[in-house]
C-alpha cells in the first residue's frame, strides 16, 4: 500500500507557470523556463501545482491568466513580451486586469540607448520595436539586466502574478533578482529540506517494496520515486522546520536498507551559484576517480564509446581517463585489445570470457590501474534463444596485491537499443562507483 496523499501541503503557498508560444504546444521548442522556475520556486517553500503550456492565441492566454490568478498565491507568465504580432502577453493581461497601457520611459530610453549604439537613428528604427517597452497600468516593472523587454509584478487577490520574458538567458536572472524578492516580500515562506538518493541494480516495483516496509512516517515527509534506464531516484521533502530533522532517520533507514546500492545526493536542488545540482552518476564517479588518484581506460563495444563520452564529459577528466578502444568488429578486439581468436570462435563476442579479456587488454595497452569493458546485443537485431536483447556482460580489470585482478557482471536490460546502452552505460559507472566507494 503506497503512502497517504499529503498534497495540497497544510499552509503551503502554491503556484501555477504559464509558459507562452506556439513553438512550444506544436512542439518544435522543448520548454526550459517550466523546468527553472519549478525547481527554484519549489526550493523557496512554493508548491507548483501546474506548469501550462499556451499557445499564442489572445483567447487561451486570458482563459489560462484568469484561472491561474484564481487558483494560486504564485503565478508566473513567461513569454510574449516581444515585438511582433504574436507577442500577446502586454495586450492580455491588460484586458484580464481591466487597465491600461503605457510605455515604462526607463525601458524605452534603455532600448533607445542600445539601437542607437548599433548604428540606427530614431528614423531607421521600426515603430514595433518599442512594443517591448510597454507595461500595463499599476505593474511594477522589471527592467530586463540582459534584454529589452521589462518585466512586470501585478499584485492580485491571492497573492502575485509575475510576468517575465520567454528567453531563458533573459528570464532567469530577472526571476531570480527580483521577482523572489517579490514572493518573500508577499508570502511567508518556509523553504523544505529536502533528501535524495540514488538506487542501483533493481527495478522500481522492488524499490518501492522496500521502501514502504521501513515505516517512514510520510505525513513528515513527502516521498516520490522517478526511474531512469539503469537508476532510480528516491525523494523525501520535509516541508515543516520541525521535520526537517526527521530525514536524518529516513537518511539512515534507507542506507541500512540498501547498502552499496544507493548513493545519497546532495541535498537540495540546487547549488550555491543555483545552478542544477549534477547528478548524473558520471558526475559521482567522475569525483570518486579524481580524489582516489588511479587511472582508468575503457574497452566499448555495444556502448560505443558512451562511458568514455559520460567521463570525459567533466572537467579534469584527463587526470585519470587514459583512453579508450571502442571495438565494434571482432577483427579489433583481437587486433587492438589482445582478445584471443580461439575466445571469439568458442563463447562469441557476446560472452564474461571475452568481456574480461577486453578489460585485461584495455589496462595492458593503456598501461592503467582500472579498465572497463563493455560487450552485449542493444538490438532489435543480432539475438538468439541464449543471448537475447539487453544481454550486456561488463568487465572491470584491476591492479591487484597479488597482480592483475578482474570480474565480469552480467545483466540483462530491458528497452529500445538507447535504452539499452544508456542503462548498460549507469551500470559499468556503478561498478566503477562501488569498486571506489570508502568502505
Amino acid at each position: 500500500m503506497g503512502p497517504a496523499s499529503v498534497l495540497p501541503w497544510p499552509g503551503m503557498p502554491n503556484a501555477i507557470l504559464c509558459i507562452t508560444g506556439s513553438e512550444l504546444t506544436r512542439g518544435e521548442t522543448r520548454d526550459a523556463n517550466g523546468p527553472f522556475l519549478a525547481t527554484r520556486l519549489s526550493e523557496l517553500g512554493v508548491r507548483v501545482d501546474e506548469v501550462a503550456l499556451v499557445p499564442d492565441d489572445p483567447a487561451l492566454l486570458a482563459a489560462a491568466v484568469r484561472r491561474a490568478v484564481e487558483r494560486a498565491e504564485v503565478v508566473v507568465l513567461s513569454g510574449g513580451l516581444g515585438p511582433t504580432a504574436d507577442d500577446h502577453t502586454v495586450r492580455v493581461l491588460a484586458e484580464v486586469f481591466g487597465r491600461g497601457i503605457h510605455r515604462h520611459p526607463e525601458a524605452e530610453a534603455r532600448m533607445r540607448a542600445r539601437a542607437l549604439a548599433r548604428g540606427y537613428t530614431d528614423e531607421t528604427i521600426p515603430a514595433n520595436f518599442y512594443k517591448q517597452a510597454e507595461v500595463i497600468e499599476g505593474a511594477e516593472a522589471l527592467l530586463n539586466p540582459v534584454g529589452l523587454a521589462p518585466g512586470m509584478v501585478i499584485p492580485t487577490a491571492r497573492g502575485l502574478l509575475a510576468v517575465l520574458p520567454g528567453v531563458p538567458r533573459e528570464m532567469q536572472p530577472m526571476f531570480r533578482d527580483l521577482v523572489v524578492p517579490a514572493i518573500r516580500k508577499r508570502l511567508a515562506l518556509e523553504p523544505p529540506r529536502i533528501l535524495r538518493a540514488k538506487v542501483l541494480g533493481m527495478g522500481e516495483s522492488w524499490c518501492e517494496a522496500r521502501v514502504q516496509r521501513l515505516g517512514i512516517d510520510f505525513a513528515r515527509a513527502e516521498y516520490g520515486i522517478s526511474a531512469k534506464p539503469g537508476e532510480l531516484v528516491v525523494k523525501f521533502i520535509a516541508h515543516r522546520r520541525e521535520d526537517h530533522g526527521y530525514l536524518d532517520e529516513v537518511r539512515r533507514l534507507l542506507e541500512g536498507e540498501f547498502g552499496q546500492d544507493i548513493h545519497v545526493l546532495p541535498e537540495g536542488l540546487t547549488d550555491a551559484s543555483g545552478a542544477p545540482l549534477d547528478v548524473e552518476h558520471s558526475a559521482i564517479v567522475h569525483a570518486l576517480l579524481l580524489a582516489s588518484g588511479i587511472t582508468l581506460s575503457t574497452a566499448e563495444s555495444c556502448t560505443g564509446g558512451m562511458i568514455s563520452k559520460c567521463l570525459t564529459d567533466h572537467a579534469g577528466s584527463s587526470a585519470y581517463f587514459l583512453g579508450s578502444v571502442v571495438a565494434y568488429h571482432d577483427a579489433v578486439k583481437e587486433r587492438l585489445l589482445g582478445v584471443p581468436r580461439e575466445l571469439l570462435e568458442r563463447h562469441g563476442a557476446v560472452s564474461a570470457e571475452v568481456c574480461e579479456a577486453m578489460a585485461r587488454g584495455a589496462r595492458r595497452a593503456f598501461g592503467s590501474r582500472l579498465a572497463l569493458a563493455a560487450t552485449g546485443i542493444a538490438g532489435p537485431g543480432g539475438a538468439t534463444a541464449e543471448k537475447p536483447v539487453g544481454l550486456v556482460y561488463i568487465g572491470l580489470a584491476a591492479e591487484g596485491p597479488g597482480g592483475e585482478e578482474a570480474a565480469v557482471d552480467r545483466s540483462l536490460f530491458v528497452g529500445a537499443r538507447e535504452m539499452v546502452r544508456h542503462a548498460a552505460t549507469v551500470r559499468a559507472l556503478d561498478l566503477l562507483r562501488r569498486r571506489l566507494a570508502p568502505r
